[in-house]
């Protein structure tokens, strides 16, 4: 009798990894096993590797198998990378089924639109308050998924700038939903559905100014378009 394999066990996932954004001596994709539907065999990590505060990584991230990718010192240098990588993973490498970014920079949000548009499950990891966080696009969850370790210093991500990824991850679901622009009222009662709390209510209870409409034109101005109507005021995506 022959037994023939079926398709969907040799999918596989990948994972990006913005070093810099990322210096931690950890072995993600063991941690990841719990969540990711597939084995991670992709891996890529990018850095400016002459850059002293990560250069110490790369044989640990070379024995985990991951590929090293080097980038000039430049702004936005390795999320540029990071965007041509993910772009290319389905004519390079088709059996990849997942994808998971390892960043917290709101660009790559349109990485994993793209990728979902094509078929493929993708993941957000990214460090904050001593935790290692996962956005599960998947599910729609948000899980902590372990605590950093001591061996390298973690980059803060701050208070502002997960609230602001949350409201630019709510826009763009809601924006996929209608072609119509979104009101800030339909953004906050979605955001509420989401995170169990508003955005107002999120605010207040981590001490910060809780009006919706100025903390999107402080901290999202570059991601998101506001347009006021009569009282009422309507939320676009800007385009790159």
């Amino acid at each position: 009798m022959d037994f023939q394999t079926s398709p969907e066990s040799s999918y596989t996932g990948a994972i990006l990894l913005d070093v810099e954004n990322f210096p931690l001596k950890l072995d993600l994709a063991k941690h990841l096993k719990l969540y990711c539907r597939y084995p991670i065999t992709i891996k890529f990590a990018v850095a400016n590797w002459l850059n002293s505060s990560v250069s110490k990584l790369d044989r640990h991230l070379h024995q985990q198998g991951y590929q090293l990718i080097h980038v000039p010192k430049s702004k936005n240098a390795a999320d540029a990378q990071i965007l041509t990588l993910g772009a290319s993973l389905q004519l390079n490498y088709p059996q990849v089924k997942e994808v998971v970014i390892v960043s917290h920079d709101a660009i790559f949000n349109y990485l994993h639109q793209t990728l979902q548009r094509q078929g493929q499950n993708t993941y957000r990891v990214y460090q904050q308050s001593g935790n290692i966080y996962l956005d599960d696009f998947v599910s729609d969850r948000n899980l902590m998924v372990t605590k950093i370790p001591d061996t390298i210093p973690a980059q803060a991500i701050t208070l502002e700038q997960k609230i602001q990824t949350q409201i630019e991850l709510t826009l763009t679901k809601l924006a996929q939903k209608s072609a119509q622009k979104v009101t800030l009222s339909q953004l906050s009662q979605e955001f509420k559905v989401k995170y169990q709390k508003s955005i107002s209510e999120t605010l207040q209870s981590n001490k910060l100014p809780k009006s919706t409409l100025n903390f999107i034109q402080k901290n999202c101005a570059k991601k998101i378009k506001i347009e006021a109507n009569g009282k009422e005021h309507y939320l676009s995506l800007k385009s790159i």
